[in-house]
């Protein structure tokens, strides 16, 4: 199977389910580049659940356009669930959306502060409850970016259904 066909269908389920529950989501992305955002606004109707999302590719945008610690960022670099948990936090009132997804990781082709490619973490704030996913994904740059954007969807459904 190929990854387009992988993420196929869960985009729009993503979509969906945001319309059946009048939800508003926005997206926090690093690693992702804006996949995820890209993602949703492919699906028909998608501007009734998506207003806006932020590509924070730099620990800089993280802290400027996020509200992300400095402090965190020093302590735990930007790989890491803190920093994941406080760019959703940041994005969801931000864009005072119902809910907000964020990814951040290592795409590769090399580690980044000592972490090993495929790391990533994704957060999701729904309801003011943060949940945080570690994940180790395998294969290429391209790769790791559709599998983390898959599983960012997957769990913005799992939180809110």
């Amino acid at each position: 199977m190929s990854n387009d066909n992988y993420i196929k269908g869960l985009d729009a389920a993503c979509v969906r389910i945001l319309k059946e529950k009048n939800l508003v989501l926005t997206t926090a992305e690093s690693c992702t580049g804006g996949m995820v955002s890209s993602l949703i606004v492919n699906i028909s109707g998608a501007s009734n659940v998506f207003k806006q999302g932020y590509v924070t590719y730099c620990d800089e945008a993280k802290e400027e356009m996020l509200g992300v610690s400095h402090d965190t960022m020093v302590k735990y670099k930007a790989v890491s669930s803190e920093v994941a948990r406080e760019m959703a936090v940041g994005a969801r009132q931000k864009a005072k959306a119902d809910v907000a997804v964020a990814i951040t990781g290592v795409a590769g082709p090399s580690m980044e502060d000592g972490k090993p490619v495929g790391l990533v973490f994704i957060a999701c704030n729904y309801k003011n409850d943060v949940i945080v996913r570690e994940f180790n994904f395998t294969g290429d740059r391209k790769s790791v970016r559709q599998q983390a954007a898959f599983n960012a969807l997957k769990l913005v459904i799992d939180v809110i259904k």
